[in-house]
């Protein structure tokens, strides 16, 4: 797992991160988002990061399940997170 060592900002996280992310975070509380490598949809109660493109991190994919929650294999930097328990909705 990668140590967390310097500011949002130094690890690339700063001002166009946290814009575009608020973006995202509107359309996931709204229980409307897909993960991006997946196609599945993104429950709003569980953890999520907004994802980069795997070959141009400077480039925003959109939401994207956390780590091993995404049948896809979730994003290589999030794989080692613990996440919490998938709950089950009756819908």
């Amino acid at each position: 797992m990668m140590a967390s060592i310097g500011s949002t900002t130094a690890r690339g996280y700063g001002a166009d991160h946290q814009k575009e992310r608020a973006k995202a975070k509107r359309i996931v509380d709204a229980g409307q988002a897909h993960c991006w490598r997946c196609g599945g949809w993104i429950n709003p109660a569980m953890p999520w990061d907004l994802g980069h493109d795997d070959h141009d991190r400077t480039q925003y994919r959109g939401p994207e399940h956390r780590g091993r929650e995404c049948p896809a294999g979730g994003n290589r930097a999030t794989s080692g997170r613990r996440v919490t328990k998938l709950r089950r909705w009756n819908l």
